[in-house]
């Protein structure tokens, strides 16, 4: 542990962040990617830091086909620290939906509710028009390969706006601070990073990525983060996602 000023200890250690970590992984409430029941879509990273404390969140955005069209596309806010006001991990009020049908079409068929309607022109995102497109090609060209050339099931087509709307479908500033203390300094963002394999029982605390984030996090020092592993946290390296 360290000591600042006249030996007053620091809040927090590297080895209580990932304690942390670790224990809501054990417990199912870190972002598992390859989530049997969401197709994952697009992921982000933030983490904050000042002496006395630390957050973290983890953001995933992807399509629970059990809640079905709308209802099941959202950004799921892993919220991790010492100074946050729910449990750690994340929990129903961390769910965030942002997708609507527009005036013209229903978006998505009405009897299943997982590929688009083939009559819909745009959808709403955030309360903006998205145009839906319903090219085959558009989506092989992103590597997005069809399960059924006949539809485009709701996972398919939201790959197919990132990294377009990236932004647009991962949360506000104002959403992320409302988490966290408003004024607890941004210290680290990423959009690509190596992720664990918790369904393989990968903690983190014995991925590389968590514990040079545990680093940042105690010290402040975004040297620290000198990832030598592959980002992995992109769609494609977690096919089993969704698949259950």
């Amino acid at each position: 542990m360290r000591f600042l000023g006249f030996g007053k200890k620091q809040k927090y250690s590297r080895k209580s962040i990932l304690k942390q970590l670790d224990s809501c992984a054990q417990n199912f409430t870190f972002p598992m990617l390859d989530n049997g029941y969401i197709y994952p879509v697009t992921s982000r990273m933030t983490a904050y830091r000042d002496d006395e404390r630390w957050a973290l969140i983890i953001e995933v955005v992807g399509f629970n086909y059990r809640g079905g069209g709308h209802d099941g596309i959202n950004n799921c806010l892993h919220v991790f620290g010492n100074c946050i006001v729910t449990e750690p991990g994340t929990d129903n009020s961390n769910f965030l939906n942002m997708t609507n049908d527009s005036e013209d079409f229903k978006t998505f068929d009405e009897e299943f509710e997982e590929s688009l309607n083939p009559n819909a022109v745009t959808m709403v995102l955030r309360g903006q028009k998205v145009l839906i497109n319903h090219s085959p090609e558009f989506y092989l060209n992103k590597g997005i390969e069809l399960e059924d050339k006949s539809v485009i099931y709701i996972w398919e087509f939201l790959r197919g706006l990132v990294p377009k709307y990236d932004e647009v479908l991962l949360a506000t500033d104002q959403e992320l601070r409302e988490r966290i203390p408003k004024n607890l300094p941004l210290v680290l963002a990423l959009s690509e990073w190596n992720h664990p394999d918790c369904a393989d029982s990968e903690l983190p605390s014995e991925n590389e990525t968590f514990r040079q984030i545990a680093e940042v996090l105690e010290t402040g020092n975004r040297e620290f983060y000198k990832p030598t592993k592959d980002p992995n946290n992109h769609w494609k390296n977690w096919p089993e996602g969704g698949t259950l």
